[in-house]
């Protein structure tokens, strides 16, 4: 990540949150029963490849990657429980705990 600059943090934290933005709009979509709802969310995950596609112009791809994943997996499930009521039970946090492990274990390496 040597040639990291902040406009590529900018784009890497606008990929996940909008990554974590088309999980809950496909989620409200009722499996693409609405449509409009359901193509917000496609819509959302194409720019958040396209905002990832421009922070690993700066960030190496593996801790993009990684931190594109980890953090959405993170803020996806803490979005489930309050707005969907969706509890993980303890050893499903630990999986999500092993993956933001990992994910800082990259960064340090």
């Amino acid at each position: 990540m040597q040639n990291a600059e902040l406009i590529h943090y900018v784009f890497m934290i606008m990929a996940i949150l909008l990554e974590v933005t088309a999980n809950i709009l496909i989620k409200y979509s009722d499996g693409f029963r609405k449509r409009m709802i359901g193509t917000l969310g496609i819509i959302s995950i194409m720019v958040s490849f396209t905002s990832l596609s421009q922070a690993v112009k700066g960030i190496d791809l593996s801790i993009a990657y990684a931190l594109w994943g980890g953090i959405g997996i993170l803020l996806t499930a803490s979005t489930a429980l309050f707005l969907f009521k969706q509890r993980l039970n303890p050893v499903e946090w630990s999986g999500v705990a092993a993956i933001l492990l990992g994910v800082v274990l990259l960064k340090l390496a």
